[in-house]
């Protein structure tokens, strides 16, 4: 890592603690990353932090060590619109997009240039209870036994930042258990704290099935969002074009190439070189 790219990561990283009370909670919500290496950072004593604490860092608070620039794709565009529309108005939306329109991508970076942003990534193999101790270590809270009492503690100190934003991706993923405990948790806070809600269109049959059943707290969450979740769905060729010029590719015949070898999705496009290096064209 080039020392510009470790001043990055420090930039990052005091962003990152601002979302915190005490430096010791931005550290507990850190995997492997002590009080002591946040001040060797912080200050600049960096022959003291190893090449792998600096990838561990970076990975955590949103920096991409330069593998690939933003650009501003349709989807990326309306996603920092109503991230920041939700974060300074307290609004909730819901948010339904195909794999590879760089949802995840966009929202790290939004967490990484604003303060108070927790992002939380969604997995299967959460049940309640490690989904709540993953919340509460993102926001640098100690985890508790009972679930109602780390809700309250989670809620609290949420709602006590700032114009706070809540990130819940992938959320299509989780247990029928767990989303309906990611219901309760949203309506709890609602109106005070901004939350997205984002997964792929299996999200919203689930929330829509949980309404129409009437689940405990379904039809509260889909006012919360306005009845009706925001769709996006499709890579067009520009979003791609955009995406290999952001990236120091200009060739037309190449973009072409990967335009059509893509198929639709950023998770097809070939990783950028370093040093300005013209990018490898996926197989």
């Amino acid at each position: 890592m080039t020392q510009e790219q470790k001043l990055q990561v420090k930039e990052a990283l005091v962003r990152y603690i601002s979302s915190f009370e005490t430096q010791a909670e931005a550290a507990a919500s850190l995997q492997g990353i002590s009080t002591a290496v946040i001040s060797q950072v912080k200050n600049e004593q960096w022959h003291l932090v190893s090449n792998k604490l600096w990838l561990l860092i970076a990975r955590q608070v949103g920096f991409y060590c330069g593998e690939w620039h933003a650009a501003d794709t349709s989807a990326s565009l309306l996603l920092r619109i109503l991230f920041a529309d939700a974060q300074h108005y307290t609004m909730s939306y819901g948010i339904t997009m195909s794999s590879g329109l760089g949802k995840t991508f966009t929202a790290k970076q939004y967490k990484r240039e604003h303060v108070n942003v927790l992002y939380i990534q969604c997995n299967a193999t959460h049940n309640r209870r490690s989904f709540m101790h993953m919340m509460m270590e993102t926001a640098g809270l100690p985890p508790t036994d009972l679930i109602p009492d780390m809700i309250n503690s989670f809620t609290a100190a949420i709602a006590a930042k700032e114009e706070p934003l809540v990130i819940i991706d992938d959320a299509h993923l989780l247990k029928d258990r767990v989303l309906q405990l990611l219901v309760a948790l949203t309506n709890t806070l609602t109106g005070t704290v901004g939350v997205v809600i984002m997964g792929n269109e299996e999200l919203r049959h689930r929330i829509m099935e949980g309404v129409l059943t009437l689940k405990t707290g379904y039809e509260r969450l889909y006012n919360a969002l306005g009845k009706r979740f925001v769709a996006l769905s499709g890579l067009s060729p520009r979003d791609v074009e955009v995406v290999c010029r952001a990236n120091d590719l200009h060739d037309e015949a190449t973009i072409a190439e990967i335009t059509a070898a893509c198929n639709g999705s950023l998770h097809g496009l070939p990783r950028p070189m370093p040093h300005n290096r013209p990018m490898d064209i996926a197989a």
